[in-house]
């Protein structure tokens, strides 16, 4: 409720209010500027901002929002830690299960990187293995921040299935993303951030894809224009 955030000049993030539920995905859209990734570093106490989060009912502070979020960033360089691939997925979880991680592992088709040091993997595998660990860590919000960046269209599918997956125990998910396909995909509510504030947000049932169908097709037709 009333996440504001300000830096030199500029105004981030304007009284947005937002209510995402336990079992949700919801996409979140915007121009480069809009306040996607500001918004996200807010909901994960990363940042400084104005406002009140709350979890079931309970007010979080800035300091205790990392025990019930997780983000994987865009540059998945500045969350690995580990000495291997497979240390890196242990690391999230609050109770380490190698075979539990090992099964995610090879979900993602990371299995057979699991001993290798996470800085030698490709872009890709990096994003994935931060998406194990998020998936792993069984947080309350997990904040994605364009996590098919880099993927092609199976992993991006395979990434869309897991976070489906996670939807069923309950987690409340969020994605920064402008692709469509994974949207539709995972997602079952859509946001979309202009100026800092909410422009629109709707659910992703019959009347939410045609609406988001329109936008994809509106903004297609302003980029062929000369």
């Amino acid at each position: 409720k009333g996440i504001s955030k300000e830096f030199p000049g500029v105004k981030a993030l304007d009284n947005v209010n937002l209510t995402v539920r336990a079992g949700t995905v919801h996409a979140l859209m915007g121009e480069n500027g809009a306040g996607k990734s500001t918004f996200a570093n807010a909901l994960c106490g990363l940042n400084r901002c104005k406002g009140t989060l709350t979890v079931d009912g309970r007010a979080r502070s800035r300091r205790t929002r990392a025990g019930s979020c997780f983000q994987v960033m865009q540059d998945a360089n500045h969350q690995l830690f580990a000495e291997s691939v497979l240390d890196e997925v242990l690391l999230s979880m609050a109770k380490p299960d190698e075979e539990a991680a090992h099964r995610l592992l090879a979900a993602l088709d990371l299995d057979e990187r699991a001993a290798d040091h996470p800085l030698s993997l490709s872009g890709g595998q990096k994003q994935r293995t931060c998406i194990a660990s998020a998936l792993a860590s069984e947080r309350e919000v997990i904040v994605y921040d364009e996590p098919t960046s880099g993927l092609d269209l199976h992993r991006m599918r395979q990434v869309a299935r897991l976070i489906h997956d996670v939807r069923r125990r309950g987690a409340a998910q969020l994605v920064i993303t402008h692709d469509p396909e994974f949207i539709m995909a995972c997602c079952s509510w859509v946001v979309r951030l202009e100026d800092g504030g909410i422009m629109e947000s709707y659910p992703l049932d019959a009347a939410g894809t045609r609406r988001l169908s329109g936008f994809f097709m509106h903004e297609g037709a302003l980029d062929e224009k000369p």
